[in-house]
């Protein structure tokens, strides 16, 4: 079967003006025609030329049946009429019209079909000659007649290795556009999951921080309170601060989504606070009721914002699995050293440890490992030998340093 790209209706689909080429092609046709009319008006021999030159209107949609019909014209013309006419200029245009339109194999043999004619038609008009030709006569005869089928098929031939570029040239531009949409598209993807991580990371710290909280100060306050009264106050103000804080973290993480910016980020008037920093772990700290003992070595201002943040989210989450899975009793002990070369955090309990690994900690552990990861960090978790649970993570100073946050 042949391919699209050969068929007649694609090589008319393919053209720019189909209608206006054929309309081009008949016009050849008739002036030639009329050219070989002009010689011989007589009606056999007219007709013979209309034949010769009437294929050439399908040339572009049928060249080989062009070829066919206008080589047995041409073979009748050379052996009936005694001198050729202008229409046997049909045959190179037909040989012009393979070598541009078909394979390699077929231009070839339309080539030789072309150069037989070119030798044969003018040695049969030679020898009919009433005077002797000369060998500059079947020289110049031949040779001019092969040199106009010779270059018709050369013609031919690098009209359609221009074509074959050009298309090859359009083909590659539109899988380069393809590939680099597709490039695009996996990168928007891919910028959308990390930003869906950042977002399910940051509220899980927000909320699972302050709900954990709630939950102790709730459940510790019931008890404190049947034996303290006086202290509910303190206790319910701890609660609703931390329920304060958490809110109005989801308010600033919504507005930064939304990119509202920070002057819809409190409705309630109060002003912009900056995303928590390193120095905001004493308060973090203090709202476990002494449960916690935190030190802190080296200078916290030579760690970054985004450093800071992250060291901040560190012990967040960490003391939320405390809260969550060590047990009431458990103490927490946080050390935290700012070198030269890496920030280093360490915060590890007294608690359950190792049975409160199953009952969920793997999903904080994850986000914190994602944020670890961003810094070119490194972070290992688990349980201690003696008891109790243990998260160390550190963070190289090449990727930590700048102004100070917190």
């Amino acid at each position: 079967m042949p391919s699209p790209d050969r068929s007649a209706l694609g090589r008319l689909l393919r053209d720019a003006h189909p209608v206006g080429r054929l309309l081009r092609d008949a016009r050849l046709a008739v002036g030639l025609a009329a050219a070989g009319i002009a010689v011989y008006p007589h009606l056999p021999q007219a007709v013979l030329v209309v034949a010769m030159c009437a294929p050439l209107v399908l040339r572009r949609t049928y060249p080989w049946a062009a070829l066919a019909v206008s080589g047995v014209a041409g073979v009748v013309h050379v052996v009936v009429l005694a001198d050729p006419t202008l229409s046997v200029v049909a045959v190179p245009v037909v040989v012009h019209s393979l070598a541009r339109w078909s394979r390699i194999g077929a231009a070839r043999a339309a080539l030789v079909v072309g150069l037989i004619g070119a030798v044969v038609g003018p040695a049969r008009w030679l020898i009919g000659r009433p005077e002797a030709p000369t060998l500059r006569d079947w020289v110049t005869s031949i040779a001019g007649n092969g040199a106009v089928v010779v270059a018709a098929f050369v013609v031919g031939r690098r009209a359609r290795e221009q074509e074959e570029l050009r298309a090859r040239r359009e083909r590659e531009q539109a899988e380069r556009q393809r590939l680099a949409l597709a490039e695009h598209e996996r990168t928007v993807q891919a910028a959308a999951a990390e930003e869906r991580t950042a977002v399910a990371r940051e509220v899980h710290d927000i909320v699972a921080h302050s709900l954990s909280v709630i939950a102790v100060h709730a459940e510790g306050g019931r008890a404190l309170t049947a034996r303290h009264p006086q202290r509910a106050p303190e206790i319910l103000e701890t609660i609703a601060e931390t329920a304060r804080e958490a809110l109005d973290d989801l308010r600033e993480l919504v507005a930064m989504l939304r990119g509202d910016g920070p002057a819809t980020a409190d409705r309630s008037g109060a002003s912009y606070r900056p995303a928590p920093g390193i120095g905001d772990i004493d308060e973090l700290v203090s709202r476990l009721d002494g449960r916690v003992r935190l030190r802190v070595a080296g200078n916290r201002r030579q760690v970054g914002p985004v450093a800071g943040m992250t060291v901040y989210r560190l012990v967040q989450e960490s003391l939320t699995n405390v809260l969550r899975h060590a047990g009431p009793d458990a103490a927490v002990d946080v050390r935290l050293d700012i070198g030269e070369r890496a920030i280093d955090l360490v915060v590890r309990d007294d608690g359950y440890g190792a049975a409160s690994v199953a009952n969920g900690r793997g999903t904080g552990l994850a986000a914190m490992r994602e944020r670890v990861q961003l810094h070119d960090g490194t972070l290992t978790a688990g349980p201690r030998a003696g008891g109790g649970f243990e998260v160390h993570a550190v963070l190289p100073a090449h990727r930590t340093t700048g102004s100070a946050g917190g």
